[in-house]
């Protein structure tokens, strides 16, 4: 019973918190899924500060202590009902941790991989999309605040940080959450960050540079997709390739130091629409399709005649997928035009981003 004591009577608190737009439900249990670094933790100990003391039970699972202990199912029901605990929070869970889930009044369930798990509320958590990015800052214009977003990305551990300290925050957040060998993979994937690939050209490249089995990047790039982080975007234009996109722009560059900013603004127009929970899909080298008739472009800085000149030269592609609707994406351009009875509209990220989220239903 003493290492449930232990969990009872620790003492948890965020040195930071901003807030997210996903909310913890009260009084009703819930799975929160995400990848690691997406703030998991961070929320569900905020939720808790809010309940009455003593109501609840926080159980890390990736405590060190599970390497010499285990807690049994029964014990644990028992705890929580001599405590009248209401609450109980198992997070960094993963299969097989108990041999029965907890009974209580609320259950929450916190892991990086999503279960199938018999709760009422699924709940997946993302990297900070731009407006939650807007929520750290501290009276930033719209360009510095744009400006910031660009080099420090989305993980919350590391946005909310001054960007003198940025590579400091992004090297402590790396190593103590990958071990080596996923180390190693995430620096091969940064250099495939925007490109068309297969995971057998990832592990051909891999093998390479370091000593690593093939059942072993497979199985492993499974995982890391299934987790979030990484998405592979389908192509409708070039049979049976993918786009990779890592789950954090400011992570592929810093694993990456060559990268170049289009691949970067490339992949934030990806992870944005992913993250408003937008069904799109890449055509070629063209765009993302969206609602069957809309392209997205993502075009940092290119002048409304250069984009003029390209546009007409792809009416016919354009044509051939009935697209109604070019919207370019731009750093800070904005404008619009029609060619041949199809809208295009230019729009700086911070406002595209903004506009076009899906509000939230649920």
């Amino acid at each position: 019973m003493h290492l449930l004591e232990y969990f009872y009577n620790l003492s948890i608190k965020n040195d930071f918190f901003r807030d997210r737009k996903m909310k913890i439900p009260h009084h009703t249990s819930f799975h929160l899924y995400g990848a690691r670094g997406t703030g998991k933790s961070t929320l569900v100990i905020e939720y808790l500060q809010g309940l009455e003391e003593d109501s609840w039970l926080y159980i890390d699972c990736q405590d060190p202590i599970f390497a010499l202990e285990d807690i049994d199912s029964e014990i644990l029901d028992a705890f929580i009902e001599e405590e009248e605990i209401q609450t109980v929070i198992l997070d960094h869970y993963y299969d097989g941790f108990l041999d029965t889930l907890p009974q209580c009044r609320q259950l929450g369930i916190v892991s990086r991989e999503k279960y199938q798990l018999d709760l009422p509320h699924l709940i997946e958590l993302y990297p900070l999309d731009y407006e939650e990015f807007l929520s750290f800052e501290k009276g930033m214009s719209a360009a510095n605040s744009f400006n910031h977003f660009l080099k420090v990305g989305t993980l919350p551990i590391v946005a909310h940080n001054n960007l003198h300290a940025f590579t400091i925050y992004m090297r402590n957040f790396f190593y103590a959450s990958f071990d080596e060998d996923e180390s190693r993979l995430m620096l091969i994937l940064a250099r495939y960050q925007g490109h068309r690939v297969t995971t057998h050209q990832i592990y051909t490249y891999a093998k390479d540079y370091f000593r690593i089995s093939k059942d072993w990047v497979y199985r492993t790039i499974k995982r890391f997709t299934e987790e979030g982080l990484i998405l592979f975007v389908d192509d409708i234009d070039i049979k049976g390739a993918k786009k990779m996109i890592l789950y954090d722009f400011a992570l592929s560059k810093y694993l990456s130091k060559s990268q170049q900013f289009p691949v970067t603004f490339d992949a934030i127009i990806v992870l944005a629409l992913s993250k408003h929970k937008i069904p799109f899909k890449a055509l070629g080298l063209h765009g993302y399709l969206i609602a069957d008739d809309e392209l997205i472009v993502p075009s940092a800085f290119e002048s409304e005649e250069s984009f003029w000149q390209k546009s007409y030269n792809k009416i016919s592609i354009y044509k051939k997928h009935n697209i109604k609707k070019v919207t370019i994406v731009s750093v800070s351009n904005q404008y619009s035009f029609t060619l041949n009875e199809i809208e295009f509209e230019a729009s700086p990220f911070y406002e595209w981003s903004i506009l076009n989220e899906i509000p939230d239903e649920g």
